[in-house]
């Protein structure tokens, strides 16, 4: 690739761009400051831009207005809160209980809100930073607001010369995580007598849960640019790759057979060989795409993958020749995986030429509350003592108060960055806090170790101004995917900004100790005040699962009676399925990194997940091949399996929520599915015969379900006895 094709690839990555607004943003106060000889305005600046940058979200062009001046409002307050109430312990503990309380409550209204509500409380810590030091109460504050007014300026430029650039970047993130998951599951096409297919559904379900994550992003970053979830103007067409994106991945996420048995019966054929090479085609096929989305340019399909669906489909033809009775049955299935790569060829050759695919419904399903009205009603639904973000925010409210406390009883000059640390760190579960205190602690000691030679190497002021400004756009560039690394950058802009005040040597002691103390209030926070063991939880998420699924299926047996329609209900299914397994999938992770006596059983947890990822891979196919069917007596059959299965599923869910009864024992044969799809295995209709194919398999897998159900119930009720003895 040629220097500039490298250049232009690097410009494109979210993470350099993103950098390189920083930069002009931290260039845009430093050098005002160093050019007016005014050293002590440069710490109240950069950190205005630092929380800014925090508390800003993807949006349009109004939706950044109306952030922006949301966000300087809310800055106004607790800085001048601050300010006011500094002087009167009293009265701050009181104010930083209840603004606490209100900020992280503010999050129930949406993601922006969750931001802005982080931002306004970093923004006071960083005002109780230099509040011994502010010589009046409105310096402090126009210096914060005045770097957090200048990003926002940046930021509002930079994303209007590029507007389109986020939606690009998001649609690229998930054909790479599509790629990823078509790679992972050719590995269930490898012809091996002895498959194990436990192992690959793990990371199945893994890896659909980044998949789900990534669209779930993208489908955000569509809806800032809409109107009430309608699409127009030139982000239209990123919508309808968009929804190919999402068909390709419900045909990827889908199962027609137990992999295991073909593995078995087609061990000495080449056929699962095919299946994989179309596979790894389609993968690479996808992480093309992902780079031409990345790069603005004009999207070529290969021929690599026609050519394997070819080569594909004259070794199915061979064996069919073969005319092997015992083949028969499961050269219907292997059909039918053949057809659904072949629609996901089709639907990755459209993706230049999307509006070829023609959709039922394209509108978003909007969630957002656009009216103080449904504001406040989300904000009120919060007021529980059920609600994750209520115990949070009291969490967090107590964290910050006992904070101040110990900085009032000792008299900590600098205690300040207890506060910021307790802040950072203290995240809404256990795992989640667990893994900030680690990188925290780490980042602020390599920080330390580094920065102090630094200031030693480098006393100069501009040398000093010049590393402060490399350390704040390292800490961004690091902060999603290395907090450690950015807290080590963090850091060493800290001690160079107190360097700046003739103080760099002497807060290297109390921003360690501090560090310290904060993660330690952190974690005591998360584990003795109102904490969220994800084992508590499992149930009802294990519960949510089974019944998105459960709906998800009911959709699409109603098409299979009025025909394929992807319309906004039959979507939301579909997507609330995927988010389900995919919670499952996070929770499951969560409570491994628990302490022990509030785990599970991660083997029953892990089969759980297997089989429900699986049953939702069971499911997808029926989504998949969805089509009218002609044939009343079929479809009558079709109904009667669909209202036993979804009648013992709500029972499993039942079991697992708050029924207490042991159920067993319940007989799962309302009638006899196997007799009755035997009946029409050999009829002509291959639609009808995939349908009851799919029904089958999702009927066997119910009464190891129901057994876990029971299982996790019990054990889930021992642990409650435990812990109340």
């Amino acid at each position: 690739m040629s220097i500039l094709g490298q250049l232009r690839l690097q410009w494109a990555n979210k993470t350099f761009n993103y950098s390189v607004l920083i930069l002009f943003a931290l260039l845009g106060v430093v050098i005002p400051a160093w050019y007016l000889d005014q050293q002590t305005w440069v710490t109240p600046l950069i950190l205005g831009v630092i929380a800014a940058a925090l508390a800003e979200s993807d949006e349009s062009f109004t939706g950044r207005i109306k952030a922006l001046v949301i966000t300087l409002i809310c800055f106004a307050i607790a800085s001048f809160s601050i300010e006011l109430l500094f002087d009167t312990p009293w009265l701050f503990a009181i104010g930083l209980f209840l603004s606490t309380l209100v900020f992280v409550l503010l999050g129930a209204i949406g993601p922006r809100y969750t931001s802005i509500a982080f931002g306004s409380l970093l923004v006071a810590i960083y005002t109780m930073l230099g509040a011994h030091e502010s010589t009046n109460l409105w310096m402090q504050p126009a210096l914060l607001l005045g770097g957090a007014s200048w990003y926002y300026l940046v930021s509002i430029m930079w994303n209007s010369v590029w507007p389109l650039q986020p939606v690009q970047q998001s649609l690229s993130n998930v054909f790479n995580e599509l790629s990823l998951y078509l790679d992972a599951k050719r590995n269930l096409f490898h012809p091996t007598r002895d498959l194990i297919p436990q192992p690959h559904r793990l990371k199945e379900a893994s890896l659909n849960a980044c998949t789900v994550f990534a669209l779930n992003e993208c489908k955000t970053t569509l809806l800032n640019r809409s109107k009430r979830g309608h699409v127009d103007g030139p982000s239209d067409r990123f919508l309808q790759v968009y929804f190919i994106a999402q068909d390709i991945h419900e045909r990827v996420s889908s199962s027609h057979y137990r992999y295991q048995e073909l593995a078995t019966q087609f061990s000495h054929s080449d056929v699962l060989f095919r299946f994989k090479h179309l596979l790894e085609m389609q993968s690479k096929a996808c992480k093309e795409i992902a780079l031409a989305l990345k790069l603005g340019n004009e999207y070529s399909h290969s021929n690599d993958s026609l050519v394997a669906l070819v080569e594909l489909q004259d070794s199915i033809e061979y064996l069919q020749q073969q005319n092997v009775e015992e083949w028969k049955p499961l050269l219907l299935q292997i059909q039918y995986l053949f057809n659904n790569l072949a629609t996901v060829e089709k639907l990755l050759s459209n993706v230049n030429n999307p509006d070829i695919i023609s959709h039922d419904d394209s509108v978003l399903d909007d969630t957002n509350a656009h009216t103080p009205l449904a504001m406040w009603r989300r904000v009120k639904s919060a007021f529980s003592l059920d609600s994750m973000l209520l115990r949070h925010a009291i969490r967090l409210a107590c964290a910050l108060t006992l904070g101040y406390g110990i900085i009032q009883f000792f008299d900590l000059e600098r205690g300040y960055w207890i506060l910021l640390t307790t802040l950072f760190v203290c995240q809404p579960n256990y795992s989640a806090t667990r893994k900030k205190l680690t990188a925290r602690i780490a980042g602020t000691i390599v920080g330390l170790l580094v920065g102090v030679p630094l200031l030693t190497l480098f006393p100069s002021t501009e040398s000093q101004l010049v590393l402060l400004v490399i350390s704040g756009v390292m800490f961004f560039a690091f902060r999603i995917n290395n907090y450690g690394y950015a807290t080590g950058f963090i850091t060493i802009l800290v001690l160079l900004c107190f360097d700046q005040l003739g103080e760099g040597y002497a807060v290297v002691l109390p921003r360690l100790m501090d560090t310290l103390i904060g993660c330690a209030l952190a974690v005591c926070a998360v584990y003795f005040i109102l904490p969220d063991w994800e084992s508590k939880r499992i149930s009802k998420i294990m519960t949510n699962a089974l019944k998105t699924n459960r709906l998800y299926l009911m959709q699409i047996i109603g098409q299979y009676r009025v025909g394929k329609k992807d319309d906004l209900a039959y979507r939301i299914a579909r997507r609330d399925a995927h988010n389900a397994d995919a919670n499952l999938s996070k929770a499951i992770s969560n409570m491994l990194a628990e302490p022990d006596r509030y785990q599970l059983p991660a083997d029953e947890c892990f089969r759980f997940l297997t089989l429900n990822h699986a049953l939702l891979s069971y499911i997808s196919a029926l989504g998949a091949h969805r089509q009218r069917l002609e044939d009343e007596s079929i479809h009558l059959l079709v109904l009667e399996a669909h209202r036993s299965i979804n009648q013992h599923i709500e029972v499993i869910e039942a079991n697992l929520g708050d029924n207490l009864e042991d159920i067993t024992h319940t007989t799962v044969d309302q009638f006899d599915i196997h007799r009755r799809l035997s009946e029409w295995r050999d009829e002509d209709d291959r639609s009808a015969r995939m349908v009851l194919q799919q029904l089958h398999l999702i009927y066997r897998m119910l009464p190891e379900f129901q057994t876990l159900s029971s299982s996790l119930k019990r054990t889930n009720s021992l642990e409650d006895k435990a812990t109340e003895s």
